[in-house]
């Protein structure tokens, strides 16, 4: 028996092209043993939990959770599984003049990273039926899940993905909506277009305008499954331009309609992400149980508020916008902005220096750590913060950026422009912040500039979140960050691309918040909930744990220290409903109930 190395893995075509392929997925809740006498092909097995202890060709291998691994067998395979063992597998003839002749296992086994369990999972969901449309899918899966593990298994050993293709797929993350030119993702990379299409080729086994397809295509499958907007909102928040246009491409790459797959999400009981509408029933074996489970999406949706007339528009302009503002904070507590005036670049550019400084050794982000700066500011590492108070500590980690960050150089991340550039998009929110309270002020029945005197110097922050990835799916793991209101009067949150908000209105359950190009999600907080009296709710929500990695940049906008927090009263016969209190001691018993888990 001999192992192959990474050359040989990289370099030899071990399936034939377009060969049959096969998938799967077996539970052994008290443990059994898969046996085959015979046959020559290969198996790549996922091990969803518990452990597996293979032997091929009287040679032992194991796989433990969340690891896959790709075994060659000639003469028999023999597997034991124990208690609670959960495997999801794929198998295909094996091309025997491709291997020498003792090889059963190729390379070290891996993690299973986000593109080999979605691909397992489309695989799956095609389901045991045969037709020429099925096989076609089944085998074109089967052989991009081959590559994805020969990709992931050369990465374990040579590092990341190249510089220029990780710009490339950041950008068509950003702007897959303004549908990008091949010319213009190899500028953004900085190579030429048929380098760029061998990195995607060998890295990601498609080609650049392709993975820009199925970008788009999940982005408009969220918003069919997860929303009430119409097909021609979708079309055009997604670039496909028309509902028609829309139609044909989730036909083509979902083989449902929009319609079928919005009642699927919508008014069935479960709404799942893409890949999840054909599932089969839980009892043969073919669907992974998430950690919560996902629920219809809110009734009425979240609001979409174009905000740009609270910034430069008329009287009438503003007050039509500050009811709409109105209305969502009485009822969602969420709404979503756009007309915010914040280019699309400056996103991309956040997000890549949040990688940046998130990616660091450990050491290096402790240097910057709140628990020696204080002042809330700095790092916040893996499971420092507990927001439900209830549940385990929050599986995320984060920066703080504050007004005190300002004239401390040391409390900076030492990256050039890295400091000018959240400034920048501080202040920025500041002036989003502003034009809200103006609408707010304004619905509430109180002067337009009710609260600029109360947010001169505001307790405001800007936090980079990174939620770490998760393959577990146990029910009674860490939330990414659990059950929660804000403390302050609003947040303004911008997210990679990654979904995984919840919210949860008042009097009703947990609905997913989709993601919609170019906006921010915004919601009020506990402080706002208390200034209008309890006009405005303050709407409980969290963070799943991610399948894939996730970052989020949220500004949390909370008055000035000095503040006085008193109701207003807008609603003729109320009374207050709290006594005034300070910002500043508003925040610090908000905090307390966050980081006193540590004391």
């Amino acid at each position: 028996m001999r192992r192959l190395d990474l050359s040989e893995i990289q370099e030899t075509a071990f399936i034939r092209r377009g060969a049959n392929f096969s998938f799967g997925q077996t539970a052994y809740p008290d443990g059994g043993e898969f046996r085959v006498t015979s046959g020559a092909y290969a198996a790549l097995i996922l091990l969803e939990t518990g452990a597996m202890s293979t032997v091929i060709d009287r040679n032992r291998r194991e796989l433990h959770a969340g690891e896959c691994g790709i075994f060659i067998n000639r003469t028999g395979r023999r597997s034991t599984y124990a208690p609670g063992s959960r495997v999801m597998w794929c198998e295909t003839p094996l091309l025997k003049s491709a291997l020498p002749a003792r090889s059963d296992f190729l390379g070290d086994r891996v993690r299973a990273s986000q593109r080999i369990l979605t691909l397992f999972r489309e695989g799956i969901n095609c389901g045991l039926h045969s037709s020429p449309t099925l096989d076609t899918l089944r085998n074109a899966l089967g052989e991009a899940l081959f590559a994805a593990w020969r990709i992931e298994a050369g990465q374990d050993v040579i590092g990341h993905m190249p510089p220029s293709l990780i710009a490339a797929k950041s950008y068509i993350d950003q702007h897959y909506a303004e549908k990008p030119s091949l010319e213009t993702l190899a500028s953004v990379a900085g190579v030429t277009s048929p380098y760029l299409i061998d990195l995607f080729r060998r890295h990601q086994g498609t080609t650049p305008i392709r993975y820009l397809r199925n970008v788009r295509a999940q982005a408009a499958l969220r918003l069919i499954r997860h929303t009430d907007m119409s097909l021609a909102s979708i079309a055009d928040i997604t670039g496909y331009g028309s509902a028609f246009h829309l139609s044909r491409e989730v036909r083509l790459m979902n083989g449902q309609s929009p319609r079928s797959i919005r009642q699927r999400g919508i008014h069935g009981q479960t709404s799942h992400t893409m890949g999840d509408a054909t599932r089969r029933p839980d009892d043969q074996h073919l669907s992974l149980r998430p950690a919560f489970e996902r629920i219809r999406p809110m009734v009425p949706p979240i609001p979409v508020i174009d905000i740009a007339a609270l910034r430069h528009g008329s009287s009438a302009e503003r007050k039509v916008v500050a009811a709409a503002l109105g209305r969502a904070c009485r009822e969602a507590g969420f709404f979503y902005i756009t007309g915010h005036g914040v280019a699309p670049e400056m996103m991309s550019r956040l997000f890549e220096a949040s990688r940046i400084f998130f990616n660091q050794p450990a050491s290096a982000k402790e240097k910057v750590a709140m628990s020696r700066l204080g002042k809330n500011r700095g790092y916040v590492g893996l499971g420092v913060e507990r927001l439900d108070t209830t549940s385990l500590p929050d599986n995320k980690e984060a920066f703080n950026i504050s007004p005190h960050n300002v004239d401390d150089a040391d409390v900076w991340p030492d990256f050039p422009g890295w400091r000018d550039l959240m400034m920048a998009y501080f202040t920025t929110c500041l002036d989003i912040g502003a034009a809200l309270h103006r609408g707010f002020a304004r619905d509430l029945g109180v002067d337009e500039n009710f609260f600029v005197d109360k947010f001169k110097n505001p307790m405001a922050t800007l936090r980079l979140l990174r939620y770490p990835p998760s393959l577990s799916k146990r029910a009674d793991q860490a939330p990414g960050a659990g059950a929660h209101t804000d403390y302050g009067n609003v947040t303004i949150l911008a997210v990679n691309g990654v979904s995984g908000l919840q919210v949860r209105p008042r009097g009703s359950d947990w609905m997913d918040a989709p993601l919609i190009p170019g906006t921010f999600i915004c919601n009020i907080g506990d402080c706002l909930m208390r200034w209008s009296n309890d006009v405005y709710v303050s709407t409980p929500h969290r963070v799943l744990r991610p399948e894939g990695e996730r970052y989020s940049i949220a500004f949390f906008l909370d008055p000035d220290a000095d503040a006085q927090v008193e109701p207003i009263v807008s609603q003729q016969g109320e009374s207050a409903h709290y006594p005034p209190v300070s910002g500043y001691e508003y925040l610090q018993e908000r905090l307390q109930a966050t980081y006193g888990h540590q004391s």
